[in-house]
């Protein structure tokens, strides 16, 4: 597929009042049109069933949603693992909204015996001093690593990384309210004790507060923890 023919088909899928609606929730988020999420992700199999790695290494992003479907591509085209980290070390960097972050970790779909690798690899993040770079680490650990041979190593990053930026603390907050719902007593005894930031603390306590998936009873026992 040629880029000029990915560009006229973004083109006439640009939706105005959705392009408004969604500069309210991301107010970062540059050169925003509108197009919806399925479109790009429909769009982003095709471009890979033609020619994903031609697409990755020629095309120029302008808008938000080309720079969401340049990730996507990323997530979905085969490609030995250490091709898409080498691809992922280019991207991470230029992440500039929550949007390019959790959107492109969603399309990510990782085998068993792979787990070790992305593990080693999102661990590259750890410590940074950039707030997406940070968050990137946090989703991929939602995304795929809220199991049990993971907790303690989740419970050591939430205990050990500085969570002073709004995008990282409400990641952290999301992560660990997950944890909360897949295994309630490691959580439960974690938030009893622990040293999270204040806020962070109390937004995981509002996130679990706010599942469906979590009953009455624990709702009021969760309300008991807040600072």
């Amino acid at each position: 597929m040629e880029n000029s023919e990915i560009k006229a088909r973004l083109e006439s899928a640009k939706d105005e009042k959705n392009a408004i609606f969604f500069q309210k929730i991301s107010p970062t988020a540059k050169n925003v049109t509108g197009v919806r999420v399925p479109f790009i992700r429909k769009l982003a199999k095709e471009i890979v069933k033609d020619n994903g790695k031609d697409f990755l290494e020629n095309y120029v992003v302008y808008s938000h949603e080309e720079f969401l479907l340049y990730g996507i591509v990323i997530a979905y085209i085969k490609a030995p693992l250490e091709e898409k980290f080498a691809m992922l070390e280019k991207y991470i960097p230029q992440i500039y909204d929550w949007s390019g972050c959790d959107i492109v970790i969603s399309s990510f779909k990782f085998k068993e015996n792979e787990l070790i690798r992305v593990y080693d690899f999102i661990m590259k993040y750890r410590n940074s001093c950039h707030e997406y770079e940070t968050r990137f680490m946090i989703v991929m650990l939602l995304n795929s690593f809220i199991r049990e041979e993971y907790l303690d190593k989740i419970k050591d990053i939430l205990e050990t990384e500085t969570f002073d930026k709004y995008y990282t603390q409400m990641a952290a907050a999301w992560l660990i309210s997950v944890m909360f719902v897949k295994y309630r007593e490691y959580t439960l005894n974690y938030l009893k004790y622990n040293s999270l930031d204040d806020f962070t603390h109390n937004k995981a306590l509002q996130k679990i507060r706010e599942s469906l998936r979590v009953s009455k009873s624990d709702k009021e026992l969760i309300k008991t923890l807040k600072r």
